[in-house]
């Protein structure tokens, strides 16, 4: 899968998994860590992160991941090395930050995106790549909807596999039915159902205050609705009222004049006034 992410730049040809122990809960017991941290060759690593859903903070969440690896990975002189009058060298490992997202976090129609340290183009000069030292990947699962697969596209099946592994167009794919033999052996293991469980809890409780939330936006504006429209009423019932009344007035002046009243007499009585 990373292969067909990275397209050759670099090629992967083996793994190291760095986080062996899976953190299942953070504080408030709210959040479960599956994260990966592998190192994919000499001094170049990568991170992967599925996430659930867009908390608005992704993009910065990306970035301070990958400031993290840079830091971490970079190999620092021995006190040795020192001694012997070795200086310390700036080429940094390559580090790279994979984004798998069940939401739409980017603005592109793309669903798989990178993002990199480059120069924008200007008048006088082209769009310019500063490093490939640091790159970031955003896989949007969202905009993945095509109308068949092509199973001789490994990124196009491995996007099908991630949105549903038992997708029928993929199944005939050797590295799919690899993936599903192991998915199959995880699903044995009880600490791996526990943490499904507890990530699906996670989901569903999210899901939950989502539509509590639309619900009560839902009522507020309604009842929003319902006092703005019985303002409207109101404000629309006394006009109505002041209408009739002057139409009244008019009536009972009219009367009044042709009993042969003054108009003295008239002003008194109805409250209209002359000069």
């Amino acid at each position: 899968m990373i292969n067909s992410i990275l397209k050759g730049n670099p090629t992967v040809t083996d793994i190291e998994i760095r986080n062996s122990e899976i953190s299942k809960i953070l504080k408030g017991n709210c959040t479960i860590h599956l994260d990966i941290k592998a190192e994919i060759g000499f001094q170049k690593f990568v991170s992967i992160e599925i996430q659930v859903r867009n908390t608005g903070e992704i993009m910065e969440r990306a970035v301070q991941h990958l400031a993290e690896m840079l830091t971490l990975n970079s190999r620092k002189l021995t006190e040795e090395e020192k001694k012997a009058g070795k200086k310390q060298t700036y080429k940094y490992p390559k580090v790279i930050g994979i984004w798998i997202m069940r939401e739409n976090v980017t603005e592109r129609e793309d669903a798989v995106n990178e993002a990199c340290l480059a120069f924008p183009p200007t008048e006088r000069d082209d769009f310019q790549i500063l490093t490939d030292k640091l790159r970031i990947f955003f896989v949007e699962l969202q905009k993945f909807h095509p109308k068949h697969i092509d199973r001789k596209n490994m990124l196009d099946v491995w996007m099908a596999f991630l949105k549903d592994p038992l997708n029928n167009e993929i199944q005939n794919v050797n590295e799919v039915r690899q993936a599903l033999d192991t998915l199959k052996e995880v699903s044995e293991d009880e600490e791996a159902r526990e943490i499904y469980y507890l990530r699906q809890q996670t989901e569903f409780g999210y899901i939950s205050e989502k539509n509590v939330a639309v619900e009560k936006a839902h009522k507020s504006g309604k009842a929003e609705g319902l006092a703005k429209g019985e303002k409207i009423g109101i404000e629309k019932g006394k006009a109505e009222e002041r209408a009739k009344a002057e139409k009244e007035k008019v009536k009972m002046i009219k009367n009044m004049l042709e009993a042969g009243l003054s108009i003295e007499q008239i002003s008194k009585i109805s409250g209209l006034y002359t000069n």
